[in-house]
């Protein structure tokens, strides 16, 4: 147990001198910001596992549906990022900043897409392709930026690359059939969900716990 508490401005300037503001560093956070950042992991990996395989098995499904799905995960990611930022204060200032300001992102892009699922088959593939691109790749890179060379990031790196990946493959193919927009987004979703639960579940299993 550290003789630290995320209270105190020297577990802050220490975290900070050791990692920058913008790390998950699991061998310094306080229990309660661990937690909630297992339970970040484990809503947005269970929503985005869940819409990717109601993607795939949906019946005749359309780039109407997977419009919706992708918005939906978006506001349950954007959601959940915000709220776990702005509760837990023993999380780093500046991953809280970044994770409120990429939640806001996610948020809006997810309305935007949910606001013009009406549109003509043609725009809507190409604004879906656009935003779910971008905000996949905004996602990849919030993860790569918290995890990055910190012990046990496997999994947290597996989902940022993935997450980069797909959002790339999505922003240089804007034209593609509907059918193939739908199986790539609901394997997309569920491998990343799988990747985000498994990190739910190993987060800070190895560090040494702080004070709340």
């Amino acid at each position: 147990m550290s003789d630290y508490d995320f209270h105190d401005s020297n577990y802050h300037a220490e975290y900070n001198r050791r990692h920058g503001p913008f790390r998950l560093a699991e061998d310094m956070l306080p229990t309660g910001a661990k937690n909630a950042v297992r339970a970040a992991y484990g809503i947005i990996g269970v929503a985005a596992a869940i819409l990717g395989v109601a993607l795939l098995v949906w019946p005749g499904a359309t780039l109407k549906v997977a419009a919706v799905c992708l918005g939906i995960y978006f506001l349950i990611s954007g959601v959940v990022r915000i709220v776990s930022s702005i509760v837990e204060l023993g999380l780093p200032a500046g991953w809280r900043i970044l994770d409120i300001i990429v939640g806001i992102l996610l948020i809006i892009g997810g309305i935007v897409v949910l606001k013009n699922i009406t549109l003509s088959t043609g725009v809507l593939a190409v604004m879906f392709t656009m935003i779910v691109g971008i905000g996949w790749i905004m996602e990849g890179i919030m993860a790569l930026t918290e995890s990055w060379s910190m012990p046990s990031s496997g999994w947290a790196i597996a989902y940022a690359v993935i997450s980069i990946i797909a959002g790339f493959v999505l922003l240089c193919m804007p034209l593609a059939s509907t059918v193939w927009l739908i199986i790539f987004g609901g394997c997309a979703l569920i491998v990343l969900g799988v990747c985000a639960v498994v990190r739910a579940f190993t987060f800070g299993r190895h560090g040494n716990d702080y004070v709340d």
